[in-house]
């Protein structure tokens, strides 16, 4: 089963969220349209294709800010 785009959303939006509250101490949607600016060029997930929606999880679950990957998709094709 394919993944939804929605699905995908979250998983960023969470990534992303781990990311700035570990590195930058907080976290607000300002910083984190900003960041996902400057990692994909685009400040939002909706005008992403879905192989760079992949390609921004890949590269946060590679970094260590998507360990419960596999739970969220889980919890998600439920």
């Amino acid at each position: 089963m394919e993944v939804q785009r929605h699905t995908y959303y979250r998983l960023i939006h969470h990534g992303i969220k781990s990311l700035l509250v570990e590195r930058v101490g907080h976290f607000t949607e300002l910083d984190y349209h900003q960041y996902l600016n400057g990692m994909t060029g685009k400040s939002s997930c909706f005008s992403m294709s879905d192989e760079e929606l992949q390609f921004t999880i890949d590269s946060l679950r590679d970094e260590g800010y998507l360990e419960d990957y596999q739970r969220i998709l889980n919890f998600s094709s439920n």
